[in-house]
């Protein structure tokens, strides 16, 4: 149970980062010339961090998800 709630956060903080990531770099090219790139980088590389963090919790919380599920299956044949 734990493991689904890893990756859960995992998921929502990979959602998370590539939203803060994608508007912080669509941010001077729609803007124009009111937002320099160098005022974007404030929110590209927290962005590209959260991201880049939350993808590897997502992968441990598959890992131990997957690895849990298929120790459980054989015991559930053994009960027939």
């Amino acid at each position: 149970m734990l493991w689904k709630i890893v990756l859960t956060l995992g998921i929502l903080g990979v959602l998370l980062g590539f939203a803060v990531t994608a508007i912080s770099v669509a941010l001077p090219i729609v803007n124009g010339p009111h937002t320099s790139w160098d005022e974007a980088m404030y929110g590209i590389i927290p962005g590209a961090v959260v991201l880049v963090l939350s993808l590897f919790v997502f992968l441990i919380g598959l890992i131990f998800v997957i690895k849990n599920r298929k120790r459980r299956v054989p015991s559930a044949g053994a009960n027939y």
